[in-house]
């Protein structure tokens, strides 16, 4: 049908701040640099959506992204569409004259075809326009802000072909609130981009920085992580709970936090949000929101109607804070603060009671236990949740959905769960989490003898069950603890007593057996358990436990030498985790840090080390020290040797601090041995040989026998400091020890570090042809395992070898001449020469000592004195000393001794 009305110029008063952006506050506006740079990769899609609800900054990105383009040289034509756009004329006038700043000329042939007699259809105008924009020269970029304004607009569906139409020149930005069907349609084409909620919130760095810089707030990174939690980095709410903000002080109080009830926000939601919805759709709002996450089906459940299905594609349209729930297709949930506030609403009008309790039954009847337990909480009606715990508590626990029980169950009186014995299984689980230990174990032996005393008669079905989790629980506790013979004890007893019928609980008991054994170097055992209970898991379906014996499977594979196998399970057992358990699992992060040795071996990248940086200081739940560990030596490891030696040492220090207490023997081992390498590499041999004392001392105590690996750490500390003091039969000697009481398995990784530094120590005695046969055999070994750290960390004192093993065989020059410009380049990194330090390979340990009393300033009687020898003696020592040296005087000694690390500090 034609238009009739006729736009002319009488009738038309052109508003030109519609062709410029709102002037933002250059003090209240903070750089979404990473989301502009983001935009800017796709800025040659021909349509670009920005698409979120109220408050998440779309006019202020779209303003910055302009600013962006227009520095880089680019035409940008604006404009801010309102309600009298619906009218296709007054459009298309606006359009041209915004196009025409950029482009001048343009508007006249619009304007004369708007304003003219002819009467045209709609698509006959978008057309001609269409036509017009064909004529640009060059890039030009149309930003149409607040486009959701106009959305049902008589021409929507004209809007479609005429993008299609486009001329490869022209490219379209839009902002809306709401969704648009016709950009909903083109969203998937290749020429379409498309930024939702996720791109336009503030990550948490950005939160930091806007309370820090733009709202001059001191904020923790408890309070940063607080508010980002509640917040969901909607701007409008991070403004809104700036203003609760003492203005004193300006920092964050316990109290500063931003409840959905908040009264700005309360009336933010209620007159720019709920206002002018349909009054179904209300209801439907207060009825749903007890509801933590909710799909059609269960909210038909709750309203007693047919219709969730529309209402949800309704909400969902209009982006009323409702966005997907993590992997569940078809289940939603609200912005913790929309939720918040509409349950206080619904508070006011009714008791929810009834609505939770359907809830709980519903979840019940489908398997969603842990959310039936949850809503049972809520309700208040504990008998029903004590029952849900004893009947499908085992089912909660071997699928990873304990952490949501654990967290309602925080709100339950505390003689409630002092009438329940169900409910102190999973406080026990709770203390476990935060590391309570001693209180753990303490009432997991006082609820065991409980359930063991109950008759067969007054057990309810799942109380068996339960009664084995708590032997999980303690089993746990006492492996966190590092109390692996009595963790071993208890997993053996109860994989005799345990039905067959239970194969998720005897995977779970084998799995803590595998993980007991791989810590105390037991390989083939813990190979034995790791075979059980992947069998045992065939049985069932557990993806949490499955993880779980990846998990341990690949700190075994570290163990046994084999990086390549050890990180395809890895990245298999990862796939899995984010497929069912989602990206964010809680099994994860100690995931990330079972790997972290290998990744570091192999070669890390940064995205790969940020992950387990994370994965390191994550507390959310406890996390054996191991896996820690080998997280955080990972981490430090890799800052020393790409240069910042300073920052990784105090980083170590500040770890090792943390690992005094019983049970972290080995891990202080391994931390202490780190230090020694470190300290060697920067030429402070004193300090590492204080190191080595402290470490020998620490361990004198314990038994060897039991700490075996923890002695390994030790045997390999005092071997690098001996081949630094050119003492290489001390050395040699308790390397070879160390072997010839070694496990079995030559290929260990534990084998291979001592090996490795044997064939040094060879070398140094003269026994060439056994040192290059041990490098030869490492290296062929090692690097096809996926070794490179390995020989690139012990450069300093491997290179020496390396070069003279290749010089010697010319078949293996060029082959594994790759691998010795890698230690040289190390070298380099650390301004060592290792020619030079291969000049004073034959000063003694006397010589040594000698030289360090001259860097003292002692006289030679003096030295004679504090060594017992001649004075005498002491001058031949020095002269010998000089002769291998070089130089001629006490002074040239002394700054000759510390270039070469002979001396760091009197």
């Amino acid at each position: 049908m034609s238009r009739q009305n006729e736009l002319t110029s009488q009738d038309f008063n052109l508003l030109s701040c519609k062709l410029v952006p709102e002037n933002f506050s250059t003090a209240q506006l903070m750089s979404r640099t990473a989301l502009i740079d983001k935009m800017y990769r796709q800025r040659k899609k021909h349509l670009m959506v920005l698409n979120a609800p109220a408050g998440y900054g779309k006019s202020a990105v779209l303003a910055e992204y302009r600013q962006r383009l227009l520095a880089e040289g680019a035409k940008v034509a604006w404009l801010t569409c309102d309600a009298l756009d619906v009218d296709l004329k007054r459009l298309l006038r606006y359009l041209g004259e915004a196009i025409a700043i950029q482009s001048p000329g343009f508007s006249e042939p619009m304007k004369q075809l708007l304003e003219g007699g002819e009467v045209l259809e709609e698509h006959q105008l978008l057309e001609r326009f269409v036509d017009g924009l064909k004529q640009i020269d060059g890039d030009l970029y149309v930003m149409m802000d607040d486009f959701h304004c106009i959305r049902d607009c008589s021409f929507s569906g004209l809007v479609g072909r005429a993008l299609n139409q486009l001329p490869s020149q022209i490219r379209f930005v839009i902002s809306t609130r709401f969704k648009v069907g016709i950009f909903c349609a083109a969203a998937q084409g290749d020429a379409t981009c498309w930024f939702g909620v996720d791109d336009l919130r503030f990550s948490q760095d950005e939160v930091r920085e806007y309370y820090r810089d733009i709202k001059s707030i001191q904020a923790s990174d408890a309070d940063i992580a607080k508010v980002c939690t509640q917040t969901e980095g909607w701007i409008t709410a991070l403004h809104l709970a700036s203003l609760i903000v003492p203005s004193l002080s300006r920092r964050f109080t316990p109290t500063s936090s931003m409840p959905g009830t908040e009264r700005n926000l309360a009336d933010y939601f209620s007159e720019d949000v709920l206002v002018g919805l349909p009054s179904e759709i209300q209801h439907f709002l207060n009825v749903t929101s007890v509801l933590d996450e909710f799909n059609a089906e269960l909210c038909n459940a709750l309203t007693g109607r047919e219709d969730a299905l529309k209402n949800l594609r309704y909400l969902c349209d209009e982006q009323l804070f409702i966005v997907e729930a993590e992997r569940q297709d078809g289940w939603y949930r609200y912005h913790p603060l929309f939720a918040e506030f509409l349950q206080r609403r619904l508070l006011k009008a009714e008791d929810p009671t009834h609505l939770l309790h359907a809830a709980a039954h519903w979840c019940e009847a489908r398997g969603l236990f842990e959310k039936a337990i949850k809503y049972a909480v809520h309700s208040h009606d504990y008998a029903f949740a004590a029952q849900l715990l004893e009947t499908y508590g085992w089912k909660v626990i071997a699928e990873e959905k304990i952490y949501q029980v654990l967290g309602c169950l925080q709100d339950i009186p505390t003689e409630v769960i002092q009438e329940h014995c169900v409910f102190q299984i999973f406080f026990a689980w709770q203390l476990a989490f935060e590391q309570k230990y001693l209180e753990s174990e303490s009432l997991i032996e006082e609820i065991s003898l409980q359930l063991q005393d109950a008759s067969a008669e007054t057990m309810r079905p799942g109380f068996l069950e339960l009664l084995a989790a708590t032997q999980i629980v303690k089993a746990l506790v006492l492996l966190y603890q590092d109390k692996l013979d009595s963790c071993l004890k208890v997993t053996g007893q109860w994989l005799k007593r345990a039905p067959a019928s239970q194969p998720l609980f005897l995977a779970c008991l084998s799995c803590l057996q595998a993980a007991c054994y791989t810590l105390q170097g037991a390989y083939a055992e813990a190979s034995k358990a790791i075979f059980t209970a992947r069998s045992k898991l065939s049985e069932s379906q557990s993806d949490y436990l499955s993880v779980v014996a990846s998990l341990i499977e690949v700190c075994l594979c570290k163990e046994l030498g084999e990086l390549r196998k050890g990180a395809e399970i890895a990245d298999r057992a990862r796939e899995l985790a984010d497929c069912f358990l989602g990206e964010q699992s809680r099994v994860g992060g100690p995931l990330w840090l079972a790997c972290a040795d290998i990744i570091y071996e192999q070669g890390a990248d940064k995205d790969a080390l940020s992950e387990i940086d994370q994965a390191a200081t994550w507390r959310d739940v406890v996390t054996p020290v191991e896996l820690l560990n080998r997280g955080q030596l990972a981490i430090v490891r890799n800052r020393f040797y790409e240069g910042y030696s300073d920052q990784a040492l105090h980083e170590l220090d500040e770890w090792i601090l943390s690992l005094h207490a019983p049970g972290y023997e080995r891990v202080y081992a391994q931390a202490m041995g780190c230090k020694v390498q470190f300290l060697l590499w920067l030429r402070r041999p004193n300090e590492a040989e204080r190191i080595c004392m402290q470490l020998k001392q620490h361990l004198a105590t314990l038994p060897a026998s039991r700490h075996a690996s923890a002695n390994i750490s030790l045997i390999l500390a005092e071997a690098r400091l001996s081949l630094s003091e050119r003492r290489a039969d001390k050395a040699l000697a308790s390397l070879e020890a160390c072997l010839s009481e070694g496990d079995s398995m030559p290929t260990s990784d534990r084998n291979l570090r001592v090996s490795l530094l044997l064939s040094v120590a060879c070398w140094r005695k003269g026994n060439t042809d056994r040192a290059f046969e041990l490098l030869r055999t490492l290296v062929e070994s090692g690097v096809s395992r996926g070794y490179q750290r390995l020989f690139i960390d012990d450069a300093i004192w491997l290179l020496p070898v390396m070069d003279a093993w290749i010089a010697s065989d010319k078949a293996h020059a060029e082959k594994w001449q790759y691998l010795a410009e890698m230690l040289r380049d190390q070298c380099q990194k650390f301004s060592i020469d290792y020619q030079e330090l291969e000049d004073n390979q034959d000063v003694s340990r006397r010589e040594r000592e000698i030289l360090r009393f001259v860097g003292a300033g002692l006289s030679n009687r003096d030295i004679a004195q504090a060594v017992h020898l001649s004075e005498a003696t002491i001058k031949w020592h020095l002269h010998n000393l000089f002769s291998k040296m070089g130089v001629r005087s006490r002074t040239q000694a002394v700054l000759k001794g510390k270039s070469l690390g002979l001396l760091s500090e009197a």
